[in-house]
């Protein structure tokens, strides 16, 4: 326990990760304010500026135009059954198509904005666990640090236990802060959620800090591996990139299901639907019907990532304790 505070402190005073930790705080506001503002009550002034814009098109020369056309065959503009005198009415612009403007919606929320959210806060975990570790080789301050505690297993799980106390404790803090903002922001205009939707979000963050906390104790295995920040750092972008082309190349439209984020996705949501051609029924005259979807559930995406982790974090207590150090 000793050892660990000294980490924490030492974490705790890393000017990048400093920064890091803000940018954990910043970015999950800054994405609800945005979708607070995109999905904002429509006002007296919205309402006044759509009815100058639908009379400003009105009296364009092309409305008159299409009435003119309308009126000489209203059927073929308007369907069976139209006529001429509906035409001005149907073709004039009107002021509410000019007003669009989504609904406030937790579910919608839960699953775009907040898991954007809880995906950002775990690339900055990633980088959090990175730099922290990757500080310690470039510096050289790795065997000044082994001279007081030799035991470097213990030294490892000492550094790895911080990261990722850090990882869950600031996920949950910034989680409950955006979802509290979400909540404050429901009831003043007067959205209530249906049933178990609370429920539901409340079991998606849960799976969301363990899964920032975990990327954080990943980003620092693979650095404690690599002994490089910019290796990992290098990783983590040839994954992200060219990582899912080769999956793609190698399994092809199987590929989808073993693909990183499909699986991080599914185990933060509690499921995720993906295009599976064998899931495609092919009716008699050779036509496809069905969805050809199917979804992947928390714990499939779940173990996906835990043998990821799992690998990364044996090989890198392996390679700790058989490599030199410097």
């Amino acid at each position: 326990m000793r050892l660990l505070r000294v980490e924490l402190t030492r974490l705790r005073w890393r000017r990048a990760v400093v920064v890091l930790l803000l940018a954990c705080i910043a970015v999950p506001l800054v994405l609800l304010g945005g979708y607070a503002w995109e999905t904002r009550p429509i006002s007296d002034a919205d309402i006044a500026e759509a009815r100058e814009m639908a009379a400003r098109d009105a009296a364009q020369p092309w409305v008159a135009d299409e009435i003119t056309a309308c009126e000489a065959e209203p059927e073929m503009y308007l369907g069976p059954g139209a006529v001429a005198s509906d035409c001005a009415e149907a073709m004039t612009p009107r002021w509410e198509n000019y007003l669009y403007r989504s609904e406030l919606e937790l579910t919608a929320l839960r699953t775009d904005v907040g898991a954007a959210a809880i995906t950002i806060l775990t690339g900055l975990l990633m980088l959090i666990g990175t730099t922290y570790a990757g500080h310690d080789w470039n510096t050289g301050s790795m065997s000044n640090q082994l001279l007081f505690e030799p035991r470097r297993r213990r030294l490892w799980i000492a550094k790895g236990a911080a990261v990722l106390l850090t990882g869950v404790v600031v996920g949950a803090a910034v989680l409950a802060l955006f979802w509290g903002g979400a909540a404050l922001l429901a009831s003043s205009r007067d959205i209530a959620a249906g049933p178990g939707v609370w429920s539901t979000i409340w079991e998606t963050q849960a799976r969301g800090v363990l899964a920032i906390g975990l990327a954080g104790l990943l980003g620092y295995a693979l650095t404690m591996l690599f002994r490089s920040t910019v290796a990992t750092l290098s990783l983590m972008f040839g994954v992200a990139i060219a990582g899912s082309l080769l999956v793609v190349a190698i399994l092809g439209d199987d590929a989808v299901r073993w693909l990183l984020p499909t699986n991080f996705l599914a185990f933060v949501l509690g499921g995720f639907p993906y295009y599976d051609p064998s899931a495609c029924v092919q009716a008699p005259d050779g036509s496809v019907t069905g969805s050809c979807e199917r979804v992947l559930s928390a714990v499939g995406g779940g173990t996906v990532l835990g043998v990821v982790v799992v690998a990364a974090v044996a090989l890198s207590m392996w390679a700790t304790q058989r490599r030199d150090v410097p």
